[in-house]
């Protein structure tokens, strides 16, 4: 059940311990849950009666016995790493390079527990609460430092050297994927087949991914195959950059340019392979979680949407408006491509945020003209760039409303 308004956001072995041992007990049913149980190794092992949680197998079974008992999400921190099990992704938070470990220097758990529930009172799901309390976390002890005031500064969210690392649905030590050769995507069509690639690089188009769905299966390989290979020759003619969607190993074996992956394609791809390849690799996000996996990878860039209300693809998320991706632009410190429901209007726009890429589907593909279309955005993108920039938040809004979640 939901806990009511005056039950806390975040519950903590100092202040609830004795409601968290009544729930897992089983005898207290409807007592409310919590949003977010934050616990440290030691508090965790305390509470459940067990041995110290010294390997990562331990600790994910402690959260996921918590998380079911007492919780709708669970956050357990340590040392070097610290594992969150919620409604939206589960997994490893590593601390920025070069960070203290943060829970360790006295006030800094108090740090961590009030920016996680600050940030569920903004509306933020409790995945994003975790990122956002280790980033806050992670510059209230650099401060320190400096200052000897554990405090994080008002931007700290802007700090990419704050930002968390996430694992990886399947562990990998892969980092950092070859830098594009032009960081300028500009315009950056998306279209399903060698045909539209060769029209749109005769059109000017230096940005073009080649992405066909619904063919995943080996009836269609020889088909996919032909399109990746008339596509590398038409756009690799035009001296274009070419990202193949989803089908990174063909993209290897034809000797592509790069390769586009969704969240869903990181279960599945060997990235080690992408990366020995020379393929450059663009990821796409939509929420703080998979920025941080994306930023894990060091990728060439990072796509970020739903900019706009799009029909290309069914997602739960929230739109994300061009003041979170002038907010992305501003954190990342790679190119980041906006995506979704682009017009000629809202690529300006888009440009103006800071977006080194506009992705672009049907504004494209479905106009009268898709030549005279090109030629309107790629004078958008121009005229966004040369207009005053959009000064980008302190925070992005949410961009997922707290049910119903996916899960990752």
């Amino acid at each position: 059940m939901k806990a009511p308004a005056n039950t806390p956001l975040v519950w903590t072995f100092t202040g609830n311990a004795k409601d968290i041992q009544t729930l897992l007990a089983g005898s207290a049913r409807d007592l409310p849950r919590p949003a977010l149980l934050c616990l440290d190794r030691g508090e965790t092992a305390t509470l459940l009666g067990t041995a110290a949680l010294n390997n990562p197998e331990a600790v994910t079974q402690a959260a996921a016995r918590l998380r079911a008992a007492v919780g709708e999400a669970v956050v357990i921190t340590g040392d070097e790493a610290d594992y969150a099990d919620t409604p939206q992704a589960s997994g490893w938070l590593e601390l920025p390079d070069g960070a203290a470990p943060p829970l360790t220097v006295p006030g800094a758990d108090a740090v961590f527990t009030a920016s996680a529930a600050a940030a569920l009172a903004q509306g933020f799901v409790a995945m994003e609460a975790v990122i956002l309390a280790r980033m806050a976390t992670a510059d209230a002890l650099r401060q320190q430092a400096l200052t000897g005031l554990l405090q994080p500064r008002p931007d700290f969210a802007r700090h990419s050297s704050n930002l968390p690392h996430f694992s990886l649905p399947r562990p990998t030590t892969v980092s950092g994927f070859a830098a594009l050769s032009d960081p300028d995507l500009g315009l950056y069509a998306v279209v399903d087949s060698a045909a539209w690639v060769a029209r749109v690089v005769t059109a000017s188009v230096h940005t073009v991914q080649l992405r066909i769905k619904d063919a995943e299966g080996p009836e269609h390989r020889d088909f996919v195959r032909q399109q990746i290979r008339e596509s590398i020759h038409a756009a690799t003619a035009a001296g274009a950059q070419l990202f193949i969607n989803d089908h990174w190993q063909l993209a290897i074996e034809e000797g592509a340019y790069g390769v586009h992956l969704g969240q869903e394609d990181l279960h599945i791809a060997d990235l080690a392979a992408i990366r020995r390849a020379g393929l450059r690799l663009g990821i796409s996000t939509h929420a703080y979680w998979e920025v941080c996996r994306a930023w894990t990878l060091r990728p060439s860039y990072i796509a970020c949407g739903p900019i706009h209300p799009t029909q290309a693809k069914a997602m739960p998320w929230v739109p994300q408006g061009n003041d979170n991706l002038a907010y992305w632009c501003a954190l990342l410190p790679l190119p980041v491509v906006g995506i979704a429901g682009m017009d000629v209007t809202r690529t300006e726009q888009a440009a103006r945020a800071g977006a080194a890429g506009v992705a672009v589907i049907s504004a494209i593909t479905a106009a009268a003209s898709p030549e005279t279309a090109i030629a309107q955005l790629q004078e958008a993108v121009r005229r966004g760039r040369a207009s005053p920039p959009v000064t980008a938040p302190l925070f992005p809004k949410p961009t997922l409303s707290p049910t119903p979640s996916p899960t990752a």
